[in-house]
């Protein structure tokens, strides 16, 4: 019976060291997942970094082209000012024009 006890005890010691050695394996893989976690994490905090400084530049854009936007804008307002302008002037001249050409016709 003691003989029994020690081969069913030595079997379990046997089982124990495998399931220990088995534990210890999937420890070293975990502890792999963790570094490459790690290694994934400090990327997307340097991604995320670059996105910011991105969008603080597109913001810079984004006032560039509100700026420009208004310049044309005004710029074309003037432009239509200075047309009606000289299309007033043309038609005070053409005015003149007609008087002054009546008055050669009629001498």
């Amino acid at each position: 019976m003691e003989a029994l006890l020690r081969e069913l005890m030595g079997k379990i010691d046997i089982q124990f060291d495998q399931m220990g050695k088995r534990l210890d394996g999937i420890d070293l893989r975990l502890d792999g997942m963790d570094k490459r976690f790690d290694e994934i994490d400090l990327r997307l905090d340097g991604m995320d970094k670059r996105f910011d400084g991105i969008d603080g530049r597109l913001d810079g854009v984004r006032g560039r082209i509100e700026t420009f936007t208004e310049t044309i804008n005004n710029q074309a307002t003037e432009f239509r000012s200075h047309f009606k302008q000289i299309h007033t002037r043309l038609d005070e001249h053409g005015k003149i024009f007609s008087v002054v050409a009546d008055e050669l016709v009629r001498d």
